[in-house]
């Protein structure tokens, strides 16, 4: 039987309509992009949005329109490309591109020099964010009955092989310096070596310091930062001691010494035994002169069962300093020394962070919180590897951006129309699974114009003080999901006399808690994956932790964009 293919006619004319913007239909997210680039960019904040002209360039052509490149980015963070040649290249064959770039084709450099310059910048990314939110709440978006929080790693734009540890960097310093040297002798024999390189080797006489963007400038900050945690860590360390040696002196004292004060402990604990038993033997000698009936003589004072302890405790302590070994060794477990600390040569704020199913990657904790449509209301970058510390940070970050969803709900309500498509596309998503009965319309308006109702945070966040901290109703699993699923339920408000780790724990087992730690997941988890897959941020473009924070959020821009999109 012959088969009957359409015929490929490569030379074919075709027109394409006059207007660019009949090119792609009604709704498509680059108009929406386009649209709303045009509404929220001000003559102010077009005026910062002009990156300085290169050093040394002379006047040349007109410049790109800054609201246009900001439109580009916009939609290629929010179509997953952050290559600048690549956004280049779209911007050639790409129909969708080409309509949001107004057919003109800046080429990578000025790209890059743009997106430098705009997430470099103090707080205009975060301007950006905070004003397409409220688009995207006056549009219906930002459903506040739960708001989850949660953390993702993700990698800067830097090797892990680049970590090294303070003697490393010395090492590499040596290196750096003695290349410089070399190739300023080949060159110039008179010249001396590459500025800065005296500090580095520690010299007393400090010429001007090293260009920061150099590799020697950042091994210098590298080398910096990590004197001055380990200032701040023995700084400390001698006031946990000081503490310590003074509840020692009190009688107070409990558990292992710190490792700064082991030996003066130590001293102090074989004196008080020593002065213990001399006032035992005072008080046997009183009794006998007195005429009493006395039991035999004690111990020499310093030969007690007490001061034999003490005093083999206090010679090991001796011996261990000797060795130098005592406070590295006391300080671990198992008597192993604490892991030197480390930092990376190419991106310094950087931090070698664990990740899920084992490994390490080199990059960044963001934290952010999501609505219950997965809008994101907020998010920055830090350096901890753990998420406790963050806790109460993020619960103001998430209250700041439900207040300006609330705003926007209140300045601009959303037609009836508009907040029905709302409520089928966003109150129905795949991972709720079948539709909730209980969110009708007016129940998602209100949602989104009262404030946050609970935020629901995962066990990494557990602890007391982030229980107790000001700030919305908050909710945080104490234990893996599957754990929390097993527990017997409960019901009610939890006992009065409950502490706050005991009424949060009560709170779990309800179903209300239940099916607030179940929507958790999926909306901020979710959000992770949109911003990973669809929005392709795996790795930072840009390296500095101000760079890393304002990329996350231009990127959570992007990615509202996309529901915003989704409604059209």
């Amino acid at each position: 039987m012959a088969h009957q293919f359409r015929p490929v006619d490569r030379d074919a004319e075709m027109l394409l309509p006059h207007n660019m913007l009949d090119w792609v239909p009604e709704g498509h997210a680059v108009r929406v992009v386009i649209g709303t680039a045009e509404q929220l960019v001000t003559a102010d904040l077009a005026v910062r949005l002009v990156p300085p002209a290169p050093k040394g360039s002379a006047a040349g052509p007109a410049r790109y329109d800054p609201v246009m490149l900001l439109t580009v980015w916009m939609y290629a963070y929010l179509r997953g490309v952050l290559s600048t040649r690549a956004v280049e290249d779209r911007c050639r064959y790409d129909a969708t591109f080409r309509v949001a770039c107004g057919r003109l084709v800046p080429d990578h450099t000025t790209f890059s020099r743009f997106r430098k310059h705009l997430l470099a910048q103090d707080g205009l990314a975060e301007e950006l964010f905070y004003r397409v939110l409220h688009v995207c709440a006056a549009a219906g978006l930002g459903r506040l009955t739960v708001v989850a929080g949660d953390g993702v790693k993700i990698a800067a734009s830097a090797s892990k092989e680049a970590s090294r540890t303070e003697a490393g960097l010395r090492k590499l310093a040596a290196q750096v310096i003695a290349g410089a040297s070399k190739a300023a002798a080949d060159e110039d024999a008179g010249k001396g070596v590459l500025p800065g390189t005296d500090l580095l080797l520690g010299a007393d006489t400090v010429p001007p310091r090293p260009d920061p963007r150099s590799r020697a400038g950042r091994v210098l900050a590298c080398l910096d930062e990590l004197a001055a945690e380990r200032e701040a860590a023995q700084a400390a360390a001698r006031e946990q001691g000081q503490a310590y040696l003074e509840a020692v002196a009190a009688g107070t004292a409990n558990g292992r010494p710190p490792a700064a004060v082991a030996l003066a402990a130590a001293q102090l604990r074989l004196e008080e035994a020593i002065a213990a038993e001399q006032a035992t033997l005072a008080a046997w000698q009183a009794r006998r002169a007195a005429g009493q009936r006395v039991a035999r003589s004690p111990a020499v004072p310093g030969t007690g069962k007490k001061a034999r302890k003490a005093r083999a405790r206090l010679q090991a302590r001796q011996a261990q300093a000797a060795a130098g070994a005592g406070p590295a060794a006391d300080a671990g477990t198992g008597n192993q020394a604490a892991k030197a600390p480390q930092r990376n040569v190419t991106d310094p704020d950087s931090r070698l962070l664990p990740v899920r199913g084992g490994g390490f990657i080199q990059g960044y904790n963001c934290q952010d919180a999501a609505a219950d449509d997965r809008l994101m209301l907020g998010g920055y970058a830090c350096q901890d590897t753990g998420d406790v510390l963050q806790a109460q940070e993020l619960a103001r970050v998430a209250a700041k951006g439900a207040a300006v969803v609330a705003a926007g709900h209140a300045a601009h309500a959303a037609g009836p129309a508009l907040l029905a498509r709302c409520h089928d596309r966003m109150c129905t998503l795949p991972a709720r699974g079948k539709h909730d009965p209980g969110h009708d319309i007016a129940a998602c308006h209100h949602a989104m114009t009262s404030g946050i109702g609970i935020l629901v945070e995962d066990a990494g966040y557990h602890s007391e003080a982030n229980l107790t901290a000001p700030g919305p109703d908050r909710l945080i699993a104490d234990g893996k999901t599957s754990d929390l699923t097993c527990r017997e339920p409960a019901s009610g408000p939890p006992p009065a006399d409950a502490t706050p780790a005991q009424a949060n724990a009560h709170r779990l087992r309800t179903p209300e808690g239940r099916a607030a730690c179940k929507r958790r997941a999926p909306d901020v988890e979710g959000l992770h994956a949109s911003l990973k897959d669809q929005g392709g941020l795996r790795r930072f473009s840009l390296r500095g932790l101000n760079n890393a924070t304002s990329e996350f959020l231009f990127a959570g821009l992007a990615g509202n964009l996309r529901l915003l999109a989704a409604l059209s």
